[in-house]
């Protein structure tokens, strides 16, 4: 029986995860799970696995659970760094679905105490970049991406060596906005960035993927976790979101990844890598598919992608204030406080500043991801300022 810990256990991707674990409960124990306050939650998924420790970040939901009577007498974490410490304990694997840099001290944790990562939380490598991987080395902890993009080219790198790579190709839906014209985009509401058209994700990614600074997010993830340069992954947009992305290779062939929209196949996968196992997703039919289409994305109307490539030639203080003007502009948009188009707006000025102060070691990143939120509201406020 192999243990996992599952961070963010009531995200899309935490439900995704328990849902495959139902399916195969004679090859893995769910040992720990990580919520916010979500005790209820919580003590349903605690009483059918018989987890042996449970953590919130809120102390109050944590007494809530307590009090319930549900325990089962599992192990009762709370408070800001409870996450962090239940990814500490030893498992054979530990699921890193927190979202947003919020995630960052759990997936240290995780790669100092030696576990094998499943990682979800593409924020965590946005913010540590590539000294985060050096350290999972020294630590002899092996990360393995559940993205369903990343899991895609890790899997099909599988196909040759590192120095045979040519490109990469990252693929995406395009969001709900993909058709609509620039004026349409500038109008756009929070509940129309809610609409995605082939995925079921939380709030933040989402947005994200409307923005297409999910897409942004995930080329810096691409270039630091492949170790390769900017210039070499070519994104493009799958709307049926069917070819999940591909590897060039330099004598031609091109070695592409195909699946259902769903994110079991990754998360199974991560969960199983090397093996396969049933994850509950049908086969695709290609004859009913029909077809693969293709597009390139429009930098006009969607912009965050070229910040994106921007920040990578800042290095990490640059990638860090991208994510850190990217969350604090999406807070903004979904409160109804500027439009949609000012989230590009925004976080372009904040790359324009001085982003190498953000850069830090492992230690000091969530210090410096807060200071770059601070610099990033400060430029938000006089952005909103200046267009009153």
């Amino acid at each position: 029986m192999k243990k996992i810990t599952i961070l963010g256990a009531s995200g899309s991707i935490g439900r995704s995860a328990i849902a495959f674990l139902r399916l195969h409960r004679d090859k893995f124990a769910l040992d720990a799970v990580a919520f916010g306050r979500g005790w209820e939650t919580a003590a349903a998924i605690v009483e059918e696995f018989g987890c042996s420790a449970v953590s919130f970040a809120d102390p109050q939901a944590a007494e809530a659970f307590r009090a319930c009577g549900r325990s089962g007498g599992c192990e009762v974490l709370s408070g800001p760094k409870a996450s962090a410490e239940l990814a500490a304990r030893p498992v054979d694997t530990v699921l890193a679905a927190i979202s947003g840099s919020a995630g960052f001290p759990s997936v240290l944790a995780a790669i100092e105490a030696g576990n094998r990562l499943a990682l979800a939380n593409k924020e965590a490598l946005v913010c540590g970049g590539p000294q985060l991987l050096v350290r999972a080395k020294e630590r002899g902890a092996v990360v393995v991406p559940i993205d369903s993009e990343h899991s895609a080219i890790f899997q099909c790198h599988l196909a040759g060596r590192p120095n045979e790579v040519a490109k990469i190709l990252l693929t995406g839906s395009g969001g709900p906005f993909r058709t609509w014209s620039k004026e349409a985009i500038r109008r756009a509401t929070p509940a129309d960035a809610a609409k995605h058209p082939n995925w079921s994700m939380g709030p933040k990614i989402t947005l994200d993927s409307a923005t297409l600074a999910n897409k942004g997010l995930e080329l810096i993830e691409t270039a630091y976790l492949f170790d390769i340069e900017e210039s070499r992954i070519e994104v493009l947009i799958n709307t049926s979101s069917i070819l999940h992305s591909a590897v060039h290779y330099v004598d031609g062939s091109l070695i592409a990844m195909l699946g259902a929209a769903d994110m079991r196949n990754a998360i199974g996968y991560g969960l199983t890598w090397p093996e396969r196992l049933a994850t509950g997703v049908d086969l695709i039919d290609l004859a009913r598919i029909g077809r693969l289409e293709f597009e390139r994305v429009d930098d006009e109307r969607f912009p965050c992608l070229g910040l994106a490539r921007h920040a990578l030639h800042s290095g990490q203080g640059g990638t860090m204030m991208y994510n850190a003007a990217n969350e604090v502009a999406g807070r903004l948009f979904m409160k109804g406080a500027i439009g949609f188009t000012d989230i590009p707006a925004i976080i372009d000025r904040c790359l324009a500043g001085d982003t190498a102060r953000f850069a830090s070691d492992l230690d000091h990143v969530v210090t410096a991801d807060r200071e770059a939120k601070a610099f990033a509201k400060s430029v938000a406020e006089r952005h909103i300022a200046e267009a009153a």
